[in-house]
């Protein structure tokens, strides 16, 4: 027989109501108005520093969209709808390979029609070799080396090249850098220019010699074919000395407080923009709000720059860029003719001034490949097409107008005037079929206070049975984060106003997170704090009703302490699975989401691998573009709400529960360890909710039927058992089917 304490664990487990899947697909089908216009791409989380590139995602032989953002790490694909359309298409991104870090180039160096990666490791470069065959998903093998995307196993052997005609050593480049990977010399053969690692401000050519001495291009040969290419030293943002010298004042690398150099970020980009056969330069770096031109001079073996230029393009020069422009050179709108896009570099919000919502200026050529014309179009590519508020954005809801649906509001860092706005989304569908509309970018002109970080939610805060407005936000004075709140006057719509502003003297970091929630279930709103720390932290709300006496009551609630890895968890809370219980769903700075069932029982299990991917046909955990601030809304009217998550990028995406009606007939189900040694514990899992009974092999119940919940290790103790060989019953709807273990 099992043990009491099993069987004390199998009713407790028997008294939960079955429960459906954490299963998700990633929603787009929610119309939204802007200014009278439906935009395109509205749920698909937007972007801060963008690196364009282009390569056939879905083999339809048509060029595709990939943006890789630097601030977050993350890759974006969109497919190619003609007309200068773009469908995001987010399950391609798992297409590639997950060592992509820093920045990323797409580029044929091999002549086979397919695009091959070129992106940073810690020694330098790392190569991916496009092996996609024919009708077949996107597949790579590392450059160099001998593993390929089987079983997702990756094996990059830096780029290596040969300095000075009798080293060969790694490719060293620095990786905010943003490089020129592009033919120099006209020999159809991919070359590298990257700026030098430390020291001097000068850019280096490695040159590509297979062509040279294979006469083909199926391998690259890397020579350091100079270490001043175009015979220029940057000394300083748009300070360049031509033709030799030393420059009097140097800042091409900064130094830090130790004497050494550290990488300030250059970006480089070669095209021939009149037609003569030489690459002409675009350069810039961390430090510059403008773009610069340089005319090539020279020849095709021995470049040479003699000035630099700011009027570039001229129809519209990049000048007055917010911080460290970039520029891309590809096709983007999808006529044939290869295109120029300027975007942000930076890794991270540099001051408060720094403007994400409009980070990518595009630049249409209206000329030719060989001479191109570049025409300013728009400063804010594909983000006037989405949910876009600069960074941070965090969701929250509530029927604002009383018509019975839920309207939605967004918490932005900053917006252009460096203070956080509100922005508002009118629902104008119905309970069930949601419409958003566009209403305004400062919802009772929150930005008058001043505040920046703003992150808002909904809760009764003084007791009168209203939610509330709720929000952190800090002080851009003082420099403190504090909880603040606005009351509600209204029981069925959203009534506030800014003089009402109420200060509960909760302080917090500037980065951590807050989440309103009667933990106890003694009628009064308690307070769950995600830290710098990592910890998730418990305060206790003494009450009465509208007072915070907040007392740390467990500093590592669910078990949840410190850890870098987890730093300014998120805290949301909703009824996941209509169970009648709630659950804990936890944002990370990963972007990830994991998901807590029925948070109040203690149980720490976790689940992460909720939303379904199509190509892969599997259910996977994803990053939702830096940090994730997930909340819990039933925008369909459906039994099991949605998660609509903001994230770093500062746009939304929305999670719609499937009910699991993606996942296989068959579970897919595990029992480990096995064989099980007697007194001990061993653990079944199942992709899927599913019935189990235990048996022995002659057939005797020695258990009744309990439930394994989707993807959530269940626990069972032998104790009592005798040693032998046990059947474990499996059982789905239409389905059953068993397994073997051993106790010994």
């Amino acid at each position: 027989m099992f043990s009491r304490a099993f069987i004390l664990l199998f009713f407790i487990l028997l008294s939960r109501s079955a429960y459906a899947q954490f299963t998700y697909t990633q929603d787009q089908s929610i119309p939204v108005m802007v200014n009278g216009k439906t935009i395109g791409l509205p749920w698909s989380g937007a972007f801060n520093s963008p690196q364009f590139s282009t390569i056939d995602l879905n083999g339809d032989n048509l060029p595709d969209l990939v943006i890789y953002d630097r601030s977050t790490n993350v890759l974006l694909t969109y497919l190619n709808l003609h007309d200068s359309a773009y469908q995001f298409a987010p399950e391609y991104a798992t297409l590639f390979p997950p060592q992509v870090d820093q920045w990323l180039l797409l580029r044929d160096y091999n002549h086979d029609g397919k695009k091959d990666i070129f992106t940073y490791n810690l020694f330098g470069i790392s190569v991916y070799t496009n092996i996609t065959p024919p009708g077949e998903p996107l597949a790579w093998r590392a450059y160099g080396g001998s593993c390929d995307t089987a079983g997702g196993n990756y094996c990059p052997h830096p780029l290596r090249s040969v300095y000075f005609k009798i080293d060969t050593t790694n490719l060293q480049v620095n990786q905010m850098d943003n490089l020129s990977i592009d033919d120099i010399d006209g020999d159809g053969a991919i070359d590298i220019l990257d700026a030098h690692f430390s020291g001097v401000g000068y850019v280096e050519w490695h040159r590509n010699m297979n062509w040279i001495k294979t006469g083909n291009y199926d391998s690259m040969q890397m020579e350091l074919a100079t270490e001043n290419w175009g015979n220029f030293d940057e000394c300083n943002c748009g300070e360049y000395l031509f033709g030799g010298g030393t420059c009097t004042i140097y800042l091409g690398r900064i130094k830090g407080t130790n004497g050494t150099q550290h990488a300030a970020a250059k970006s480089i980009l070669t095209i021939d923009l009149d037609g003569d056969g030489l690459r002409d330069l675009l350069f810039s770096e961390e430090t510059c709000t403008t773009l610069y031109f340089m005319k090539n001079t020279g020849t095709q073996d021995s470049a040479n720059f003699a000035s630099d230029s700011t009027n570039f393009p001229p129809s519209h020069p990049v000048n007055n860029f917010q911080i460290f422009p970039a520029a891309f050179y590809d096709d983007f709108d999808f006529d044939g003719i290869p295109d120029l896009m300027v975007a942000s570099a930076i890794y991270d919000r540099t001051s408060l001034a720094v403007n994400f919502e409009q980070s990518a200026w595009f630049y249409k050529n209206t000329g030719t490949q060989k001479i191109p014309n570049f025409q300013y179009v728009k400063n804010n590519f594909l983000q006037d097409q989405m949910i876009e508020v600069g960074d941070n954005s965090v969701p929250a809801f509530i029927d604002a107008d009383g018509d019975g649906d839920q309207d939605m509001f967004i918490g932005s860092y900053t917006s252009q005037d460096t203070v956080s706005h509100l922005f508002y989304y009118k629902n104008t569908g119905s309970v069930s079929n949601p419409s958003f509309q566009y209403v305004t970018n400062d919802y009772n002109r929150f930005s008058m206070l001043g505040y920046y970080n703003l992150k808002p939610q909904f809760a009764d805060m003084d007791g009168d049975g209203s939610k509330d407005f709720v929000f952190t936000a800090t002080n851009m004075n003082s420099g403190v984060t504090g909880l603040y709140y606005l009351p509600n006057k209204s029981k069925d719509s959203l009534n506030v106003s800014m003089a009402d502003l109420t200060q509960t003297g909760f302080t917090i970091d500037i980065g951590e997170n807050v989440l309103i929630i009667d933990v106890d279930l003694d009628g009064i709103n308690d307070l769950l704090l995600g830290t710098a720390t990592g910890a998730l932290e418990y305060y206790h709300n003494g009450g009465p009703k509208g007072s915070f006496n907040y007392t740390l009551l467990i500093g590592n609630f669910l078990g949840l302490g410190t850890t870098t890895a987890r730093q300014n968890p998120v805290p949301a809370a909703g009824d996941l699975n209509s169970d009648g219980k709630t659950d804990l769903i936890l944002g990370d700075q990963n972007g990830g989401i994991t998901i807590f069932n029925n948070f109040r029982s203690q149980d720490t299990t976790t689940v992460k691998k909720i939303l379904y991917n199509p190509l892969s046909q599997t259910y996977m955990s994803k990053d939702w573009g830096g940090t994730a601030w997930p909340v819990v809304v039933n925008i369909f009217n459906t039994t099991y709400p949605s998660i609509v998550t903001g994230n770093f990028l500062g746009g939304i995406q929305i999670l719609k529960n499937d009910g699991g009606a993606n996942l296989p007939t068959s579970p897919v189900v595990s029992i480990y360890p096995n064989p099980v040694l007697a007194s001990k514990t061993f653990t079944i899992k199942s992709d899927q909710d599913v019935m189990v009974q235990i048996f022995t092999t002659l057939g005797q119940k020695i258990s009744g039927q309990f439930l394994v919940s989707a993807n959530v290790d269940y626990t069972v103790a032998t104790t009592g058992l005798a040693s032998g060989v046990y059947i474990a019953r499996f059982s789905v709807p239409g389905k059953t089917f068993a397994r073997r273990f051993i106790i010994y």
